[in-house]
Parts: C-alpha cells; structure tokens; sequence
C-alpha cells in the first residue's frame, strides 16, 4: 500500500502573500507582484510587514502648453528643420527690405551659419558655464539631517543621480531619500545598490523642476518638517531646481551627478536648461 506524501504544518502552507510552493523548498515571493500602497501587503516568513517604498502615483494630466513647448524644443533640437528655417527668414527679412540680391543672399547664407553655431561643442561649453554661474551658494548645514532628493530626468541621468544618492545614503545612516517625477524604477534601483526600502520615498507626479519643487516641499512638511535638503540632478537642471527648491523656503545643498551622455546630448540638455532659466527668471521663480 503507497503512503501518502507528508503535508506541510498548516502555518507553513503556500499562501499568495506570503511564499510559493517550489519543488521541496519554501521561497520568498517576490515584492514587486504585490501593491505596495500598503506596508501590509508584503509579509515575511514570520507574519511581519516586509519594508516597501512609500511612492506615490497620480492620475497622467499633462499640463496644457508642455506639448507646445516639447514640440518647439524639438525645433530647436534639429538642425535640419531649423538652418532651413532660419534661411527662410532671412529671405524674408530681405524682400521686407529691399535688399538687393548680394544682400538677399548674404542674409539667406549668414542668418542659418551664425545659428549653427548653438550646436557646436564651444556653444555646449559656454552654455554650461553660464548655467553653472547661475547655481547659487550652499545652504549652511541645518540641525537636522538633510533629505536626499533626486530629480526625474530620464534614464540616464537616472543612473548617475541614483548612484551619487546611493553613496550618500550608504555613508550615512540617518538619511533618507525622496525621488521626485520619476519612474518608481530608479527608487527601485536604490535599493539594488544597497539602500534599505523603508529609507525611501518618492512620486511620479511631478511634471515640471517647479513641481518637483512644490509638491517635494510639501512632503518634507509632512514627514521631515524643517530638513534640509541636499538635491542631486545632472549639472544643467541643478542651478534652476535649487533655485525653484529656495523659493519653497527650503535649505539646499546642490550637488551635481555628471551622466554618461553623448555631446549632442550634452548640447541639447545645455539649450534647454539655458531656455528654462531665462523663462524661469521671467516668471520670478528663481
């Protein structure tokens, strides 16, 4: 007469929350399949809640004029759009006037060449110059310890802001991070590189530097009331985040991640920032 297999204890039975059946082993069901709105939604092996990221995601609602603005940024961003249309201009600027033909087609020639010269690695320099003059001076250090927030900005920057954060977080105990208008994957990569869950926060809100100003301000003013801040983005945004980050009564201390980019990455991340600053500086948000 075949004996029937052994059942497991009732308490160490498969449950969905808890652990999957795997041959003869019991293994730890992986976090990212559950929610992790709730603490509670993980546990561990004995009952306790399993550490998640607190993140927060809201309803997309893109702002009206980002659409106008991304396309007017690719204008810029191509050349092979923009040197015609430069050209263009320049022959109307000279039938407005009348000028004779070797003027038409000196202005038509030397409207689109002077333009040109935003794309050249001089102008991706001179642009990063002037935008790293406009960082302003660090905070003092406050009393308590400083939130380490990092802006969304895409992949790769992702990578340099969150490897820069790691080591601050791993150096130091005490702090804790906060990941602004980013995908939830680079918190998620925080704690790849070592950085305990339950030390991170974060939302994929924000849409705008300012937003990720205002709506980090009011997180800090919930759970780290009066902490500084020490802001981690690439070189080109930081000068107009801190500034944006200032202007919500909060103490910063920049600190720049250089990303691995290409330099007509580098050319198009410096025309934009330069084009974001003037605008901010119209609006007064820095």
């Amino acid at each position: 007469m075949a004996l029937a297999p052994p059942r497991l204890p009732r308490d160490l039975q498969h449950t969905p929350e808890q652990v999957e059946r795997v041959g003869a082993e019991i293994t730890p069901v992986d976090p990212q399949r559950f929610d992790r709105s709730s603490p509670s939604a993980v546990l561990r092996l004995d009952g306790h809640p399993q550490p998640v990221i607190d993140w927060r995601t809201c309803p997309s609602a893109p702002l009206a004029w980002i659409p106008l603005r991304e396309l007017l940024l690719g204008l810029v961003h191509t050349p092979a759009l923009l040197l015609p249309l430069a050209a263009a201009l320049g022959l109307a600027l000279a039938w407005w006037w009348q000028l004779p033909r070797v003027g038409t087609a000196a202005l038509a020639l030397l409207l689109p060449l002077a333009l040109s010269a935003i794309y050249s690695p001089a102008a991706t320099t001179l642009l990063s110059s002037w935008l790293e003059s406009q960082l302003p001076l660090a905070s003092l250090p406050g009393p308590g310890a400083p939130v380490v927030v990092l802006l969304g900005r895409g992949d790769a920057i992702a990578a340099a802001t969150s490897t820069a954060a790691a080591a601050q977080l791993r150096r130091d105990p005490s702090l804790s991070a906060y990941v602004s208008g980013d995908a939830r994957s680079t918190a998620e990569r925080l704690v790849q590189l070592g950085v305990a869950p339950s030390r991170i926060a974060g939302d994929s809100c924000a849409r705008t530097t300012w937003e990720n100003a205002t709506l980090t301000a009011a997180w800090l003013g919930q759970h780290h009331p009066g902490a500084p801040v020490l802001l981690i983005t690439d070189p080109w945004q930081l000068p107009r985040a801190a500034r944006a980050f200032a202007r919500q009564g909060l103490q910063v201390q920049p600190l720049a991640a250089e990303p691995q980019l290409s330099a007509p990455e580098r050319n198009r991340l410096a025309l934009r920032e330069t084009a974001g600053t003037l605008l901010y500086r119209l609006q007064g948000r820095m």
